[in-house]
């Protein structure tokens, strides 16, 4: 999906005449005029404006000219119409145009410049601008024309100096003084990059960020803070910002208390929230992996908190242990929370701190982990048919006629029952720890790999027909439908 940027007064200008109203058409089809060339022949060819190398420490105007129309191909007579203008493919902005020249505001150039790299940092980045046209004939046609990308730079206004010896949190957590703020830490592995995981006793608690050398003992030099631009922002993260002139950083919100945990890039000058409460990943290892050396990763519940799925084959005695990232660290075993029906049905037992399963076969897996609430549950795993191909339509509670076989060994196939009716093929997973809809543990076929949806919105669409099976092995994730 391509981002756009929405500004009040967004308008556009045509160069030379009235803006054509008309459809544009195939110049390849039949004309009322075959005097005239085709539609791939006419072209707008578009150089650099004045403007194209902008540093925003420099610059002093408060709109730029960033590409000019040169020359065109279009039929005599014809009226030219710049139609929109993109940015690096995704971005686009409100533009003006007079006798060829193409204008932009420049704080608005400044702004996408930084969200297509992610980044404040004072640094020349080159944009492709690609400028599209199109050429209202004598005749009233309407043309298409063909143009060409035009490269500018533009350099983002110097960030505030990194302080060497670190930064702060002050915030309603921890009292809005210098003797509560909390020091972040630097991770050794990135640079400038700075964290620190705490937690909120209450919702909707404000904080800026501080370096070290606007704290003094019991003083702190307010005007020196690092925020958000709104103040009261709740995004999970953004830009940093600071003062400028009278105005000062606005606040950066947590919304929901609980444990946090806060980044910050001083290379790029973004920060991020993140609900520490709850992991956004998930992974297995243990005595099959070579403990560690192999992380097997769960499937999110979508939109779950906390949640995760996977289906895997144990033999009997193989021992495991889950953890929130593929290394060790914050993981856990059969100290979690597990259900008498998984343990008689896995034949689960404790072997140091590890999930031993007694019982080989294929389970559905379903870790929740919420804080220290940590739930595992070895399920049966039922894989079904749903929507149009199964046999049961749309019924939320699925049905036994599209459940798929489950296999004996570890390298067999789960077999659907033969589809009901052409139709979109849709599959899912149920598992009975999380009363949920099918669509959170939903997954699809694609060019023989199985795509789970995790987190994702709707997956694409894979056609079936009446009589067809599909086959899904999940040890090495691959599936087919025939």
């Amino acid at each position: 999906m391509k981002k756009q940027f929405i500004y009040a007064g967004m308008f556009l200008f045509t160069i030379g005449f009235s803006a054509c109203n008309e459809d544009f058409k195939d110049w390849a089809a039949p004309q009322s005029n075959p005097q005239e060339d085709s539609a791939e022949q006419m072209t707008a060819t578009f150089t650099t404006g004045q403007d194209a190398n902008i540093s925003m420490d420099e610059a002093t105007a408060d709109s730029v000219e960033i590409v000019k129309l040169t020359s065109t191909t279009a039929v005599e007579g014809s009226t030219i119409t710049l139609s929109s203008l993109l940015f690096n493919d995704d971005y686009s902005l409100p533009f003006t145009t007079k006798d060829g020249t193409v204008k932009v505001a420049l704080t608005q150039l400044d702004s996408i410049t930084q969200e297509i790299y992610k980044s404040r940092a004072s640094v020349a980045r080159n944009l492709r601008v690609i400028v599209k046209a199109a050429a209202t004939t004598p005749a009233g046609d309407g043309i298409q024309l063909s143009g060409n990308e035009v490269n500018i730079t533009l350099k983002p206004g110097a960030t505030p100096a990194v302080d060497p010896k670190g930064y702060y949190v002050v915030g309603a957590f921890t009292g809005w003084n210098a003797e509560g703020a909390l020091p972040m830490t630097l991770d050794p592995n990135n640079k400038n990059v700075y964290t620190l995981e705490t937690e909120t006793t209450e919702a909707n608690q404000n904080f800026k960020i501080f370096p070290a050398s606007a704290i003094n003992g019991k003083d702190i030099d307010w005007a020196q803070a690092l925020g958000a631009q709104k103040d009261g922002d709740t995004a999970a993260e953004n830009f940093l910002t600071w003062k400028v002139g009278d105005k000062e950083a606005g606040a950066i919100m947590v919304e929901e208390a609980g444990k946090i945990k806060i980044t910050i890039n001083m290379t790029d000058f973004r920060y991020s929230v993140k609900d520490n409460s709850a992991p956004t990943e998930l992974y297995m290892t243990g005595s099959a992996y070579n403990w560690g050396k192999i992380w097997k990763q769960f499937v999110p519940v979508n939109d779950t908190k906390g949640a995760f799925w996977g289906i895997y084959y144990f033999a009997a005695d193989d021992q495991v242990k889950f953890a929130p990232q593929a290394d060790w660290g914050n993981d856990f075993g059969f100290a979690a929370t597990i259900s008498q029906a998984s343990v008689d049905r896995a034949g689960l037992s404790d072997s140091d701190g590890n999930i031993k399963v007694g019982k080989a076969g294929w389970y559905l897996v379903y870790v929740s982990v919420i804080g220290d609430n940590r739930v595992v549950e070895f399920e049966t795993p039922n894989v079904y048919l749903i929507g149009d191909t199964s046999h049961d339509g749309w019924n939320d509670q699925l049905a036994e006629q599209d459940l798929f076989t489950i296999p004996t060994d570890a390298d067999g196939s789960f077999v659907s029952p033969a589809f009901a009716k052409n139709g979109e093929l849709r599959i899912c997973v149920h598992p009975e720890a999380a009363a949920t809809d099918w669509w959170r543990t939903e997954f699809i076929i694609l060019n023989g790999k199985i795509e789970y949806r995790g987190n994702d919105g709707d997956q694409e669409r894979v056609q079936g027909k009446a009589g067809q099976k599909a086959y899904l092995n999940f040890s090495d994730n691959t599936g087919k439908v025939e």
